[in-house]
């Protein structure tokens, strides 16, 4: 299978389990979501590795395709509805991670990846902004329905593990720019 059809078919997967367990379509609830495909042979072997960040309260469901300059790393954004349940859910593992939700896909197995990361994607540590999820009660977050949070994010270069001289890793933001949830620095 060609890594651009393994991304999307990892893609159709993560909405079929969105779409079964919110039974609420066309709801009034939507949730930004950003699909980030790395390619790489950290363990031995390539590998397509894909990760899936989630953006509560998006205002715009038109997202546009990413302009990708670096190979065997692949972006989407998607906007999905969903329950007030799953939102529920949201607040309470972000309150937990202190951080965004970042989840991987692998062998058709859903995860968060806990804390701030792990070995290919992580969360820099040093963002300092407010996070009002840590600062409201459940339902005055949900009643105001504003997330402008900003985080920046480390991705391992692909080849940090094929090429005997270092890489500098990919920045990406996460700010809403010309309807995609996040920038590549």
């Amino acid at each position: 299978m060609e890594d651009k059809d393994e991304f999307d078919s990892a893609i159709n997967y993560f909405q079929t389990i969105i779409n079964c367990n919110n039974k609420s379509f066309y709801s009034q609830n939507k949730i930004g979501v950003t699909f980030i495909g790395i390619k790489t042979n950290i363990s031995g072997n390539f590998k397509l590795h894909i990760y899936i960040l989630l953006f509560p309260f998006v205002k715009s469901e038109k997202v546009v395709p990413y302009c990708n300059n670096f190979p065997n790393l692949y972006f989407k954004d998607l906007c999905l509805d969903v329950s007030e349940s799953f939102y529920f859910w949201i607040y309470q593992e972000m309150r937990i991670q202190n951080s965004i939700i970042i989840m991987s896909l692998e062998s058709n197995i859903v995860k968060i990846v806990p804390g701030f990361g792990d070995a290919l994607i992580s969360i820099d540590k040093n963002c300092i902004e407010k996070k009002e999820w840590m600062d409201l009660e459940y339902e005055d977050w949900y009643e105001k329905k504003i997330f402008n949070n900003v985080f920046i994010i480390n991705i391992i270069n692909p080849f940090t593990y094929t090429v005997p001289f270092p890489v500098k890793p990919i920045i990406i933001k996460t700010v809403k720019k010309i309807n995609n949830y996040v920038e590549i620095l």
